[in-house]
């Protein structure tokens, strides 16, 4: 027998937030507003959403690296914000320190990227809610499109009653759901993370989801 969604995630991470399976419960509506209305579609969004949260166990992205995993994500030659080892050294488990160096003003390249302007922004506006949206530019555009004021209260994120909102946004600015019904895992990803980070994890969620679905 096929599970509703909040089920199926209650199966596979037992220790998922309640806003978010809140949000979930209360989305039939939404999903039905962004066409996603088959287990196929349902199954690739929420592998893609449980991989960015960990299992709908993270709200904010934690910026509190060692100084090895500090190197390893945004050292020279993985990042734009290209940190060498000293410097990782003295901006180990300092959140808003690291924040504001690789994604705010310590980071021009990327800051423009992510139209992050102000001191600060890059801790305020670091990944956040269901997809882990980025950037200071990108919560205000999903304001925008949800009617919400992100920018203004990046926490509005991840309250049940919005939480789904910007996520199935940018499933649809996608067009995610064609690639979806094909089963192109690989361009769903690359849409929504720029790249293949946790690819295989995302194939694993999915491998999990369908059959309860």
């Amino acid at each position: 027998m096929s599970m509703n969604p909040v089920d199926a995630i209650k199966h596979i991470s037992p220790h998922a937030r309640e806003n978010y399976l809140e949000a979930l419960a209360g989305g039939g509506p939404l999903f039905a507003n962004h066409g996603i209305t088959t287990p196929l579609r349902m199954a690739h969004f929420l592998a893609q959403a449980m991989q960015e949260t960990g299992g709908f166990t993270v709200l904010r992205e934690n910026m509190n690296y060692s100084a090895p995993r500090l190197m390893e994500i945004f050292g020279l030659h993985h990042h734009s914000a290209a940190i060498k080892p000293a410097e990782a050294a003295t901006l180990a488990h300092k959140p808003e320190a690291i924040s504001e160096r690789v994604y705010g003003l310590g980071n021009p390249h990327k800051a423009q990227e992510l139209g992050n302007t102000e001191p600060g922004d890059g801790f305020a506006y670091r990944g956040n809610g269901v997809l882990q949206t980025t950037g200071r530019g990108a919560h205000r555009r999903m304001g925008q499109a949800c009617g919400v004021d992100f920018e203004g209260n990046p926490n509005l994120m991840t309250a049940p009653e919005h939480a789904l909102k910007p996520a199935l946004q940018e499933w649809t600015d996608g067009n995610l759901n064609h690639f979806a019904d094909a089963g192109d895992i690989r361009t769903i990803t690359k849409r929504i993370n720029g790249g293949l980070n946790g690819f295989d994890g995302r194939k694993a969620f999915l491998a999990k989801l369908l059959p309860l679905l």
